[in-house]
């Protein structure tokens, strides 16, 4: 009896020694990916069964990393795979339990993700709602956070669960009903869970890149890494005359050898961005701010980068400026962008010219913000023979501002006016450092079928079905699962943006898409005004919207596309939308900061779809 603790961890080691001859022999069975995946998990397994049978293996952290990276890279060779929900739900467990065992918040943090991305990517397999419910219990429990669990919780309820996990949901959420709210400063110094590495334990990723906006009361600041990192947000208490400062903590990521330690700004509310590395682990970024009255901090994908976007109010002097972090390296850092990118201001109309519509109108509205989506190496949706959204609607953002200055004398300004690659959290900080009153993002629809056809206009909000979760997964370049995931983030967004003065420039603009057009092409459907999480439209200070113009994949649109009359007439419309929402609010006498839930005039009703739908020729 005394031998069986040896016998047991030789047959764990014979075990992995023998796991390659095993995945090699196995290997043969094809080329086909699920097969290879379906292997892949078997070995994956197989060293996880191993730390069973070798308990002083599973005292060792590595060994554990090394089970969870063998499932991550069975998952990764077929994510559609049949086994894909097992994977993510076994990975899940691995780094909750690893988090029991050793006390790293970071294995938390996976785990808590990894159960997330099971309930949303595979909503409708039974472990989709176990998931969930192991995710807010560690919310509750681990992480103290109880309004996060609840949340959880309640999106299990609404999935329709098994009985018996319905009954234990419901009694953990009466539960933490009644557990008191974590005080206002706890709240005010910790964010959301951190975004966890795609491959936890893998390489360290390296700082490669930090871009700063600002203005008086807005900082917009993205954090590029050559890798996806977890990462943190604090807010740091004022001391003596120097300013609350907020730093983020990028785990499992290192400084590059050359560059800046510190990007001095100095334009509005940002006074520098400063970085470090704070340990062997971790590199700190420090946002040196006048004031500091919310932020928020969020991750986008291909290339991964961190977007942190900061209120405050600029003061009108500024404190010394602090030194360099702690044990201080240098990181390669570049000058804000947008001194560099190809972005045209057209002036307002010519001095010698008529009193201007906006100055006859006494608006408050003098710069508008046109952002052609796409372009670069991104083309955007490809439709029939070739055509490219980028090209199009870069021709009608073109000649929409061209109009807007000449009709109203407003300054307009495009976030690209050449075919460049801008990405899309930039396209909203050119529009708030620019100053802009409103933000129109032009683009075109695509559809597997060569059959859908018509507009459509948006404004930022939470989707309200898979269609347009559909739309923002094609227009964010990201896939639904990643919309998902923006959706739970754009819900602690969305307190403090012009969300009714979006929705009412959205409906004006999309009436007279539909009207203008409807006189010479007869044939325009209406898909009306929607909502859903575009990237391109958060943070953005000012009413926003994206329109969609046309379907590139649709034979008789695409055709369209190609004529200069029907470009222009698009421009027109466009620009006619713009007009009327500006005459409406000089009738209200208000400036769209103001102008809050009013009803469209009878003349600026959206049109029915119904009304105007027909069948393309």
């Amino acid at each position: 009896m005394p031998q069986r603790p040896k016998i047991t961890a030789r047959l764990g080691l014979l075990m992995l020694a023998l796991l390659p001859l095993w995945f090699a022999s196995s290997s043969q069975a094809g080329p086909e990916a699920d097969r290879a995946a379906a292997k892949a998990y078997r070995l994956a397994q197989a060293r996880c069964h191993a730390l069973d049978f070798a308990p002083h293996l599973a005292q060792n952290r590595p060994s554990w990393l090394a089970c969870a990276e063998a499932m991550q890279r069975a998952y990764q060779l077929n994510p559609h795979q049949p086994q894909a929900p097992d994977i993510l739900y076994r990975q899940g467990d691995l780094y909750a339990e690893m988090y029991k065992k050793f006390g790293e918040a970071g294995d938390l943090n996976t785990a808590l993700n990894l159960y997330q991305q099971l309930a949303s990517r595979f909503p409708q397999h039974p472990l989709a709602a176990e998931s969930l419910f192991r995710s807010a219990t560690l919310l509750a429990e681990d992480r103290h956070d109880p309004q996060a669990a609840a949340q959880t919780l309640n999106r299990l309820l609404a999935s329709n669960p098994k009985p018996d996990l319905a009954q234990a949901a419901t009694a953990m959420l009466h539960k933490l009903k009644q557990t008191p709210p974590a005080p206002q400063a706890a709240r005010d110094e910790a964010q959301p869970p951190a975004r966890p590495a795609a491959t936890p334990g893998g390489e360290e990723a390296e700082l490669t890149d930090i871009r700063p906006w600002s203005t008086k009361s807005y900082t917009r600041v993205v954090i590029e890494t050559s890798a996806p990192v977890t990462f943190s947000g604090h807010l740091l208490k004022k001391t003596g005359n120097q300013p609350r400062r907020l730093y983020v903590n990028l785990k499992n990521c290192r400084l590059a050898r050359h560059g800046q330690t510190a990007i001095p700004v100095k334009d509005g509310l940002l006074h520098q961005v400063r970085s470090a590395q704070f340990d062997p682990q971790t590199v700190r970024v420090v946002l040196d701010a006048q004031t500091i009255s919310d932020y928020k901090i969020s991750s986008l994908e291909d290339p991964f980068r961190i977007v942190v976007d900061v209120k405050g109010t600029a003061n009108a002097t500024l404190p010394p400026l602090p030194g360099p972090p702690a044990r201080e390296n240098r990181a390669e850092v570049s000058p804000p962008p947008t001194a560099t990118r190809p972005i045209l201001t057209l002036p307002n109309a010519p001095p010698a010219a008529p009193t201007s519509l906006a100055q006859q109108l006494g608006l408050s509205i003098r710069r508008l913000v046109i952002d052609p989506g796409h372009g670069g190496k991104d083309p955007g949706a490809i439709g029939v023979g070739g055509l490219k959204e980028k090209d199009v609607v870069l021709k009608v953002a073109k000649r929409v501002a061209r109009d807007i200055a000449n009709k109203m004398g407003l300054q307009v300004v495009l976030t690209r006016s050449t075919d460049v690659f801008i990405p899309l959290e930039e396209r909203t900080a050119i529009a708030n450092a620019k100053g802009g009153d409103l933000f129109i993002s032009i683009h075109a629809n695509s559809s597997k079928s060569p059959k859908p056809h018509g507009i459509e206009t948006y404004y930022l909000d939470l989707a309200g079905n898979d269609a347009e979760q559909g739309v923002a997964a094609l227009e964010n370049s990201a896939s639904s699962h990643q919309v998902s995931d923006l959706q739970h983030i754009l819900s602690s967004l969305m307190q403090n943006t012009k969300k009714d003065e979006s929705a009412r420039l959205a409906g004006i603009v999309q009436s007279r898409l539909i009207t203008d057009l409807g006189r010479s092409y007869p044939e325009i459907t209406s898909h009306g005004v929607k909502k859903a999480p575009f990237v391109v439209l958060i943070g953005a200070q000012m009413p926003s919207i994206l329109t969609e113009i046309a379907f590139v994949s649709n034979p008789l649109e695409a055709r369209r596309l190609r004529d200069e009359r029907y470009i222009q007439a698009l421009a027109d419309s466009i620009t006619d939308g713009v007009m009327k929402y500006a005459a409406s609010l000089s009738a209200a006498g208000c400036h769209p900061a103001v102008q809050v839930q009013r009803g469209l005039a009878a003349s600026d009703q959206e049109p029915s779809p119904k009304a105007q739908k027909a069948t393309p020729r």
